[in-house]
């Protein structure tokens, strides 16, 4: 069989005939073979080479087959490297223990060299499906950017990573002006082309390590660590440029050929407080981005110079939220009510008889016992304490749907359902959806009612 690649894989045994044996079945099948006697050996060549596969020796001096099994898990570098145990032993016990720690197979000596190969193959190409399935997980289709989920785990952990170390972190928002023309002009085919296009504008002009992400339709984010607002705004500003010379051209059904020219808004915010969230800085960037809009489009505007700018309590959030895209009237009974951001307030009125200032009551009292759920739910995601993080969870799913914040209920009852079914891998990306609705929601909140 011809490899895709050059798989390079570990063999640690400390018997040299088992070494050599497996070196030339394994070097005749095409693969690359780093040879060992130890378990602490392959503990450094992990730590050095990039490992596709690990053969393990059950029974060695020093370090076992499986206590350097459980040291190969625990280590995030090499957690996911597949592990096939190698032994002479049939015992059940043994087989059962290595399975529980984390090997992938286990094979008994003498090995039949065309078995052994073929499960080496199994192994490899489930590692390969797996990595691709996580990365499809947290990938948009369409730009291959971020997707919400992902853009939002990751710049929650370098907004901590910032805080901890002292230094300056920039969260920037992007609409691309008019995008909706763009679906009814030409149909939503030369939507996608355009969304592509824009999303490889921002992976060449941003860094490596800033977080760019799609975060719905035609807004876009990127969260770049370590960087100044003056930095951060030069580096907006070139893609603005770049974003504005674009040529997208794009073929009708007709043959016809037209060339579509577009342009972006951008709002930028200074993350200057410890303890604010990805959520937070994303409504203050989208403050920005809401103004550059309103004034001109094809602009990029920092939030700080709005300061001066809005006449809100000089609060550029609650100046977004009174926006009229945000606030919008509607009729219970014969009175004109402003619906909330993220309540449906006609439904949750309706919810208790329509009395509206029982509804009001309600929703102080909401705001009051919850306003706080995301960070304790963040603690016991973070503290693994999953009696807790299920109590919370399935409170707020409770008192979301009665007040009619039906986002926000849908939000937690994707995440109540991953802690009642234990799924922890999905914990921070359900939690990082939750947290800026419920955020929302609670400011939507702050804007109407006396909540002190």
């Amino acid at each position: 069989m011809i490899l895709d690649k050059a798989y390079r894989i570990l063999v640690v045994d400390d018997a040299k005939d088992t070494q050599l044996l497996l070196e030339f079945d394994l070097g005749t099948a095409g693969y690359q073979v780093t040879s060992c006697d130890s378990g602490e050996e392959s503990l450094v060549f992990l730590d050095t080479l990039a490992i596709d596969l690990i053969l393990l020796d059950m029974y060695m001096p020093g370090l076992s087959g499986l206590e350097t099994l459980a040291k190969i898990k625990a280590q995030p570098k090499s957690a996911q490297i597949p592990v096939i145990m190698l032994s002479a032993s049939t015992d059940e016990d043994e087989v059962v223990a290595s399975l529980e720690l984390g090997a992938g197979d286990y094979v008994i000596k003498p090995y039949v060299a065309k078995v052994l190969l073929a499960r080496i193959r199994t192994a490899i190409r489930l590692k390969e499906k797996t990595a691709q399935l996580e990365y499809l997980a947290k990938t948009d289709f369409l730009t291959n950017l971020n997707n919400r989920g992902s853009f939002f785990g990751l710049s929650s952990k370098a907004i901590s990573l910032a805080n901890r170390a002292e230094q300056p972190l920039v969260v920037a928002m992007f609409d691309i002006d008019f995008f909706k023309k763009v679906n009814d002009n030409f149909g939503h085919d030369a939507g996608d082309q355009v969304l592509r296009a824009f999303g490889q504008s921002m992976t060449e002009v941003f860094r490596d390590y800033d977080i760019v992400g799609r975060i719905g339709g035609e807004e876009f984010a990127v969260c770049l660590p370590n960087t100044s607002s003056g930095d951060a705004y030069i580096a907006c500003e070139r893609l603005r440029q770049q974003v504005e010379q674009l040529s997208i051209n794009i073929t009708h059904a007709d043959s016809k050929k037209t060339e579509i020219k577009i342009t972006v808004s951008v709002g930028l915010v200074l993350a200057d407080d410890d303890y604010l969230t990805i959520d937070e800085l994303l409504k203050q960037a989208d403050s920005a981005l809401y103004f550059a809009k309103e004034n001109g489009r094809n602009q990029v505007i920092d939030v700080a110079s709005l300061t001066n700018l809005v006449d809100i309590d000089d609060d550029p959030i609650r100046a977004s939220l009174m926006a009229t895209d945000n606030v919008l009237s509607v009729t219970v009974g014969n009175a004109i009510v402003l619906n909330y951001d993220g309540i449906d307030f006609e439904v949750g009125v309706n919810n208790v008889l329509g009395d509206e200032n029982l509804f009001k009551e309600i929703l102080v009292m909401f705001y009051q016992d919850h306003h706080l759920d995301a960070q304790k739910l963040q603690s016991a995601i973070q503290e693994q304490d999953i009696a807790s993080a299920k109590h919370i969870a399935h409170t707020l799913k409770g008192v979301a749907g009665s007040v009619g914040a039906m986002a926000l209920f849908e939000a937690t009852k994707a995440l109540d359902i991953a802690i009642n079914d234990n799924q922890q891998d999905d914990f921070d990306g359900l939690f990082s959806l939750l947290s800026p609705e419920l955020s929302r929601v609670m400011k939507g909140i702050e804007l109407h009612l006396d909540v002190s």
